[in-house]
């Protein structure tokens, strides 16, 4: 139950505290005075939308602090521990924008976020606006009201998360197909690539090793002229390194019988000898090893020719090349695994399909059983509201997103398309709402609706801002009573300017608009029984408040307390 609202530097209102009580509170007031403000002070509270122009003129921040009685045993206290907050002493909610554009909301002096203020007020305040009798029109609506009314939401949840599986499923197999056949040409392409990759037989490193083989073969004549030389200048040429190695050798021998201190001299003698004698074998066997082969030179050329054709398409290097054609390999390998993952897309896809369409099926079933209740409860309360011969039902027809005739469309509410439909009067046919329903036979059907989902689960404080649209006389008296009677469940806070409605309430607060030629404020104050009468009087009367305005507004109360 909201106990206690204070708006401060909200639109014209400086600073307001209001104390609401159970039961059915009427505000009043003249028009402009500042009762809609209000609502939309409410509205911030359920987390609606907020802009700089909601500050008072001359303020750098507005505010609104919203208390609620908490009663026992409602889900709104298991929220409040989940989120780590104590709801024992109720709950207070605080919210505030400022011109520099900061939005702070609170909940028992803790910050959280506007999605959780939204999740947490639409549990403890309702409000029906002005024109909310205006969304009856929209067929949309319907479906929700019916689900709510039937407590079906948890089913319409399960068939939006199936949904919700079903068409991810769904565009991901579309997204696969498209690929697949973008990627066609692209991978016939890549298997002409990868069997020129293959046919070519590409070996690591063979053009570097072509390139040394290449520059060998190109000079082989100087290659094998020089070897020959070395060998002939170290070993078998006259005055070959060797030979002389011999005199030395003996002129050494004889320093080393004359001085024993030279002998070192002829170790290192023989290991020159033996590092020379190697040499020269090796550059022998070196100069034997080179080819003079034409041919070989023809075909390493033609080799090297096709390997820099190659690397023009796929790398510079042999290296690159191969590893190209790994990539090409693993591509084409994608493409196989493509069509296996789309071959089981496809299986999901359609068990998600029946299993969306046995939920939606069994929610179908429900809904219609639901709409026999929903018809009873509407007529009986409209009978309450001087529409005692007045039919309503529920018309439902299959979705069609222009898909098989033999399937419905798939949509996150269901299969169903659901709309009210009335007869206002005996021998009309039942009819769109929208075709046939007047403004006040709107009110009318929407306060019957409130009232019948006030039973299921709905919010505990219900605000009803000036829905007595399009009706007087009989009629709003009867639309007090039936106000009268939803207040005996839940706190019900009405605006209305109807003084056969506001006689009802338990509770009557004023609102007034004053001015001192600088500033305009908004104030509310609840009225004594004298005061009430008088403003009772007021909305009877008019600019002037006679005393036969007076007397119909002591009997407007005579009667209303009778009633009770």
């Amino acid at each position: 139950m909201l106990s206690e609202l204070v708006v401060h530097n909200f639109a014209i209102i400086r600073h307001l505290e209001i104390s609401f009580r159970s039961g059915l509170n009427i505000l009043s007031g003249e028009t402009g005075a500042g009762k809609s403000i209000l609502v939309g002070a409410v509205n911030l509270i359920l987390g609606g939308r907020a802009s700089q122009e909601m500050i008072r003129t001359g303020a750098n921040e507005a505010s609104v602090e919203a208390v609620f009685a908490v009663q026992d045993g409602r889900s709104v206290g298991e929220r409040l521990s989940e989120w780590g907050l104590e709801p024992s002493e109720g709950i207070v909610i605080r919210r505030s924008i400022s011109r520099s554009g900061r939005n702070r909301v609170f909940v028992n002096d803790q910050i959280v976020s506007l999605q959780q203020l939204q999740q947490l007020a639409k549990e403890l305040i309702s409000v029906s606006g002005q024109h909310e009798h205006q969304l009856l029109l929209d067929t949309e609506v319907h479906l929700g009201l019916l689900d709510t009314f039937g407590h079906l939401d948890p089913s319409r949840e399960e068939v939006a998360a199936v949904y919700g599986e079903w068409a991810g499923t769904r565009e991901k197999l579309q997204k696969m197909k498209r690929f697949k056949q973008e990627q066609a040409s692209q991978q016939e392409w890549l298997r002409f690539q990868l069997q020129e990759l293959e046919s070519a037989k590409l070996q690591p490193d063979e053009d570097k090793l072509l390139d040394q083989e290449r520059n060998l073969l190109k000079h082989a004549a100087t290659l094998h002229d020089a070897a020959r030389s070395v060998h002939q200048s170290l070993y078998a040429g006259r005055g070959a390194v060797l030979e002389v190695l011999s005199g030395v050798e003996k002129n050494l021998g004889v320093l080393a019988d004359i001085d024993p201190g030279q002998r070192p001299l002829l170790s290192h003698l023989e290991q020159a000898r033996i590092h020379l004698e190697e040499l020269s074998h090796s550059v022998q066997q070196y100069a034997g090893q080179i080819s003079f082969d034409p041919q070989r030179l023809a075909a390493v050329d033609e080799r090297l020719a096709l390997l820099q054709k190659l690397g023009k398409k796929y790398g510079t290097t042999v290296d690159e090349m191969i590893g190209r054609m790994e990539e090409i390999r693993r591509t084409l390998g994608e493409g196989e695994d493509a069509s296996f993952q789309e071959s089981e897309m496809e299986k999901a896809l359609e068990a998600l399909r029946r299993t969306y369409l046995e939920k939606a099926e069994a929610l179908s079933v429900k809904r219609h059983e639901v709409a026999l209740q929903l018809t009873g409860e509407v007529e009986r309360v409209l009978a309450a509201l001087d529409m005692a011969r007045a039919r309503f039902a529920v018309a439902f027809d299959r979705r069609d997103g222009g898909g098989s005739p033999a399937e419905p469309s798939f949509t996150p509410t269901g299969i169903d398309k659901a709309e009210f439909i009335l007869s206002a009067n005996p021998g009309e046919d039942l009819k769109p709402l929208a075709k046939v329903a007047s403004g006040g036979e709107l009110s009318r059907i929407l306060l019957a609706l409130k009232s019948i989902l006030s039973h299921k689960g709905e919010a505990e404080t219900l605000i009803f801002d000036e829905v007595d649209a399009g009706i007087g006389g009989r009629t709003a008296e009867l639309v007090g009573v039936q106000l009268q009677r939803l207040a005996g469940k839940h706190q019900v806070i009405c605006i209305t300017h109807l003084p056969q409605i506001a006689c009802y309430g338990e509770h009557h607060y004023k609102v007034v608009k004053q001015t001192d030629g600088e500033e305009t404020t908004t104030h509310i104050h609840l009225m004594p029984d004298k005061e009430r009468m008088e403003e009772l009087a007021r909305m009877l009367g008019g600019i002037s408040v006679s005393e036969k305005a007076r007397a119909h507004a002591r009997e407007l109360l005579h009667r209303a307390r009778k009633e009770n």
